[in-house]
């Protein structure tokens, strides 16, 4: 192996490891929101969901440092490898299903939206496991050697695609934003459209920017931001959901300032945008 290649394997091993090290230190550090937001309330399928986004990466991003600095030899690294990769899906799906239910909150609870997002959701999911996982010969030159610590150039292309499901879900929050929340003060209505469009800016920049190093860079490089990418979605997604509890419990937002973030996302009564530019607590548009 080459001196530069060296160097990108190793700087690939050191941002994986670190960037456990940042899961494990922001977890700590919100320990107390989640304590305070989540434990003992009612499950449902938003705090599962943010339970699978929360602690999934955990999993992943050791697996992934232990791969990192292990040494296979003669062992097979496959099966180890598979679980690695079906666990960083398990917590972005997890994650992106937190913003996909933001964004259907955001709407008035319009079913319409719920509908056609988590439909383009399953589409985008099955479009990157094929893309994943599948036995199809895309012909893209470079592959890097079996259990060592590189990627093959093919695997730009699902973080292509979940880019592409970012600029969707930001392209219908400013939609929504502008066309009936305009004149709105509310610190909620704020809180929601701002933390929403910085997390998926965020997904969406590393996601771009995971795509130039594994199609650009040599093959040594092509690591560096795995569990980056799945300690973004965490972190993000654990923090949106704590801001917005803040925000709920200001007065003047909501008639029932005990609502929950989880229970903002999943209960039927919640506020409702209209074309004057303000909300209201209302049931949920059938539509």
């Amino acid at each position: 192996m080459s001196a530069p290649d060296t160097f990108g394997l190793q700087l690939a091993k050191y941002t994986n490891v670190a960037a456990s090290a940042i899961l494990i230190y922001d977890y700590f550090v919100t320990l107390h929101s989640e304590v305070q937001w989540t434990w003992g309330r009612k499950w449902g399928i938003i705090r599962t969901t943010f339970t699978i986004s929360r602690y999934a990466p955990f999993a992943g991003a050791l697996m992934t440092s232990y791969s990192a600095i292990k040494t296979w030899g003669t062992q097979d690294c496959a099966p180890f490898n598979d679980a690695v990769n079906g666990i960083h899906f398990l917590g972005i799906i997890a994650s992106e299903g937190l913003l996909i239910f933001r964004v259907y909150a955001f709407s008035g609870n319009k079913k319409t939206y719920l509908i056609i997002l988590l439909s383009f959701g399953l589409a985008i999911l099955v479009t990157c496991a094929i893309l994943s996982a599948a036995p199809i010969n895309f012909n893209i030159p470079g592959v890097g050697p079996p259990c060592v610590f590189e990627g093959a150039r093919s695997s730009a292309l699902p973080y292509g695609v979940l880019m592409f499901f970012e600029i969707v879900l930001m392209s219908t929050t400013v939609c929504l934003r502008y066309r009936h929340y305009l004149g709105s003060h509310s610190a909620l209505v704020r809180s929601i459209y701002r933390d929403g469009l910085l997390y998926m800016f965020c997904i969406m920049m590393i996601s771009m920017v995971n795509v130039i190093i594994i199609a650009v860079l040599p093959l040594s490089y092509s690591e560096t931001l795995n569990v980056p990418q799945i300690v973004a979605h965490s972190v993000l997604a654990s923090r949106i959901l704590f801001n917005l509890q803040v925000s709920a419990e200001r007065p003047l937002l909501l008639t029932d300032q005990s609502t929950t973030s989880m229970e903002l996302l999943s209960r039927p009564r919640t506020f409702k945008a209209r074309p004057g530019g303000s909300e209201i607590a209302s049931q949920p548009d059938e539509a």
